[in-house]
């Protein structure tokens, strides 16, 4: 049950990135898979130039985010992750602050 709500609040809350960055259905790629070694689900914001990352692990209380330049959707790796403050995103300051981060690490402009 809670990991079907993850899963929910997780697209939904990728789905709204998208919005928010005026990207259109076929700009991006919603992503969810299970890491094994850390034993963690993450879900994925994929364009061609920017992945999104949301990861949370049973033993963990808290969700973890980060973001990465990537060259295409078929990088996975990219560049170097930059974690994200959940706490800072709370307000509508500092989520506005994040998607203009996100809008300029895409390459995007608006």
């Amino acid at each position: 049950m809670a990991c079907a709500a993850l899963k929910r609040d997780a697209s939904r809350v990728i789905r709204r990135w998208a919005s928010d960055l005026g990207l259109r259905q076929r700009d991006f790629t919603v992503r969810h898979r299970r890491h094994r070694r850390h034993q963690a689900d993450l879900y994925a914001l994929h364009t061609d130039t920017l992945y999104v990352q949301i990861a949370h692990a049973p033993q963990q209380t808290a969700a973890s985010m980060s973001f990465r330049t990537c060259r295409g959707r078929d990088d996975h790796t990219g560049g170097r992750d930059n974690a994200v403050c959940l706490q800072s995103i709370g307000s509508p300051e500092g989520y506005a602050s994040l998607v203009a981060t996100l809008r300029v690490v895409a390459g995007r402009r608006g």
